[in-house]
């Protein structure tokens, strides 16, 4: 890609990430509900997540290539994303206003994180295209990879981590403080 088309990329990345940054803010205002899978599709998300992970590693252990692999690699894909969101997007056993806050602030930190990752690789590798450092193979392959960290499959994973990360720390932080309110 030319530095012309990485600029436009990035535009369009902007532009898109300060439409979702004010989406959320409107909806935070109005404390729309979001509309969400029971709790059970957690576990039923896990589950295919997992079995879609071992349906990605199995053409390396039973040696298969060509498009057997592909294929088993393809719907192994399909089944993670598929079980992560439907642990994104299921409710938790107690949905209220603040786990709706953690979500959408955690969305918006994981849009800005990756972002701003995208600019500063985009300019590195900007930088290492006019230098001429790589050939034209690994050009494209430094490319592919930025492409494929910065997508939004990376973004949506980033979003889960760091929900679940600060959902998990506020959940101990009020069990400690019931502890301590119940040793007094």
């Amino acid at each position: 890609p030319r530095p012309q088309n990485n600029a436009n990329y990035i535009l369009k990345y902007v532009i898109y990430t300060l439409h979702l940054y004010q989406q959320t803010l409107r909806d935070m205002n109005t404390q729309k509900k979001l509309f969400l899978l029971p709790y059970r599709f957690q576990t039923v998300g896990g589950i295919i997540t997992v079995i879609g992970f071992l349906v990605c590693v199995v053409p390396q252990f039973f040696g298969l290539n060509g498009d057997q692999s592909m294929l088993c690699i393809l719907c192994g894909m399909l089944a993670v994303v598929l079980g992560l969101y439907l642990i994104g997007f299921s409710r938790e056993k107690q949905e209220d206003e603040f786990t709706l806050h953690l979500r959408t602030s955690s969305a918006l930190r994981a849009l800005l994180i990756v972002f701003a990752l995208k600019i500063v690789l985009t300019l590195i590798v900007s930088i290492l295209d006019h230098k001429q450092v790589f050939g034209e193979f690994g050009m494209k392959t430094l490319n592919e990879f930025v492409d494929t960290l910065t997508s939004l499959g990376a973004v949506f994973i980033l979003y889960l981590i760091m929900y679940k990360v600060r959902l998990r720390r506020y959940n101990r932080m009020a069990l400690d403080t019931q502890e301590e309110a119940y040793e007094e």
